[in-house]
């Protein structure tokens, strides 16, 4: 468990329906590249799997805490669901 410092939770609070502050990623995977020519889904989702160790904040999600009295904290997330990340 880690709190959020002043400044990323300041990047939390400043986010809103007209002006989002979080990423996305697009990924484009060259199959020619790829043993058997074919990049599957499972594949994608093992690799990523295979390599979740080397940051677990990927498995966590932020709590706030009752009526803000604090910064929020980054928690082990039980229920990480990597296909529902990974659409």
């Amino acid at each position: 468990m880690r709190q959020l410092s002043g400044q990323d939770a300041s990047f939390l609070y400043m986010e809103s329906q007209g002006a989002y502050l979080h990423l996305t990623a697009l990924y484009i995977y060259d199959q020619s590249t790829v043993p058997g020519g074919i990049v599957r889904h499972k594949d994608i989702l093992r690799y990523i799997e295979s390599r979740l160790h080397t940051s677990p904040i990927f498995r966590q999600k932020l709590v706030s805490l009752p009526l803000s009295v604090d910064y929020p904290y980054w928690v082990d997330d039980e229920r990480f669901d990597l296909e529902f990340h990974v659409r």
